[in-house]
């Protein structure tokens, strides 16, 4: 059963509580070398107790965050690192009594190393939203795949022969250095907006592969780790095109609607049972990941993300939007910069626009008048612009 953001939330406060733990029992073994061996024995079997559980949360926490692409949760782990990093040192000074707590202390120490690489590159830890994505042409999106199945085939054909784990993973890190995260996510971007079919089997193609050397490469050196955590988010991507673009194991829904078979990126001109006409594409997909990963950054928001990607999930929020009843989205988010939203994108990419608004208006109780009504930062308005280029 896959775990809820609330489960993650909690596995990286009992993580941060292991770890923090642990190290002032080893500060007080450090400082005082004096201690009688009974107390220090006690000491050893307090900082076993709280590291036992870090190989689950590890597990749990790098694979949520990978699938995910969870930006914050990211900060919150690699925000241990440091303390993570001493705690592995003092372990390691108290061998051999400590040598299994060393060990995972250095692992997790490694991970947040490797997860922090991965989405901070620019060590920007601090920095409440995503940097922009510049989306794709076919021809790019084309290149990324063919690197990453030569990588895959490679890398799999390495391991079959019974290579080294972490050569082969040193490999993987090498030949998927042009991909990074934002190039993944701007192939799932593209192929899901495009519902480009074609590429969507040539992406999948090796889905088992991918997802077999995610597996493989969890442990092992920084470099065979950070092609661990790229691999599992290029499998993640994999099935979620499966899903939502080619349908495979999808059950057939009793009530079929249109917009839950085609893209999520509208076309225009297009409609569906009970939605609005489009005067031009619609990137629906994109604007719920800018607004479920984007964080406010002041007032009594602070710390909240603009839509609550927990409660409102990408599929409600596409029929959500084209339709005009924001019912679900409304009650989930930050609600002066949701009617800002709706305000914004009914003028640029509905052709009837005075209705939609009427009828957003309506499912949440508000008159037209009111939805009108909201006070935003300007960057908050020049981010939406970027990311949706009819609003003018």
């Amino acid at each position: 059963m896959e775990k809820t953001r609330f489960a993650i939330i909690s596995e990286l406060l009992q993580l941060s509580h292991g770890i923090r733990a642990s190290l002032k029992v080893a500060d007080g073994l450090a400082c005082d070398e004096s201690k009688d061996e009974a107390v220090r024995k006690e000491a050893y079997r307090e900082i076993k107790r709280n590291l036992k559980a870090v190989p689950f949360y590890l597990s749990g926490i790098r694979d949520y965050i990978a699938e995910h692409d969870d930006r914050d949760l990211a900060r919150q782990f690699v925000a241990m690192q440091n303390d993570t990093k001493r705690l592995h040192d003092l372990c390691s000074t108290f061998h051999p009594e400590l040598k299994t707590e060393a060990y995972r202390s250095g692992i997790a120490y490694a991970t947040m190393e490797v997860i922090g690489q991965y989405f901070f590159p620019g060590k920007d830890t601090d920095n409440g939203t995503a940097e922009a994505r510049k989306p794709m042409t076919r021809a790019e999106v084309t290149d990324c795949i063919d690197t990453i199945r030569t990588a895959i085939r490679k890398c799999t054909a390495k391991a079959d022969a019974n290579k080294g784990k972490e050569d082969v993973g040193e490999e993987a890190y090498a030949l998927l250095t042009p991909i990074g995260r934002n190039e993944i996510e701007a192939v799932k971007e593209y192929i899901t907006n495009a519902n480009d079919k074609d590429l969507a089997r040539l992406f999948t193609e090796d889905f088992t592969k991918a997802a077999h050397l995610s597996v493989l490469f969890r442990v092992g050196n920084p470099q065979t780790q950070s092609a661990g955590i790229k691999m599992f988010h290029i499998a993640m991507t994999m099935g979620y095109i499966k899903r939502n673009v080619l349908h495979n194991g999808a059950p057939k829904p009793i009530t079929v609607y249109k917009e839950e078979t085609q893209s999520a990126f509208i076309g225009e001109g297009s409609t569906m049972g009970g939605a609005f006409t489009t005067t031009a594409q619609v990137p629906v997909l994109r604007l719920y990941q800018f607004l479920s990963t984007l964080t406010v950054q002041s007032g009594p928001d602070k710390g909240k993300p603009v839509l609550d990607g927990n409660a409102v999930s990408d599929k409600d929020f596409i029929r959500s939007v084209m339709r005009g009843d924001y019912s679900i989205i409304y009650p989930n988010g930050v609600k002066g910069k949701l009617r800002c939203v709706i305000t914004l994108v009914s003028r640029a990419y509905f052709k009837d626009w005075k209705e939609y608004r009427k009828t957003a208006a309506d499912s949440i109780g508000l008159t037209v008048e009111s939805l009108a009504k909201y006070n935003v930062e300007k960057t908050f308005i020049a981010k939406l612009k970027e990311l949706m280029p009819m609003i003018k």
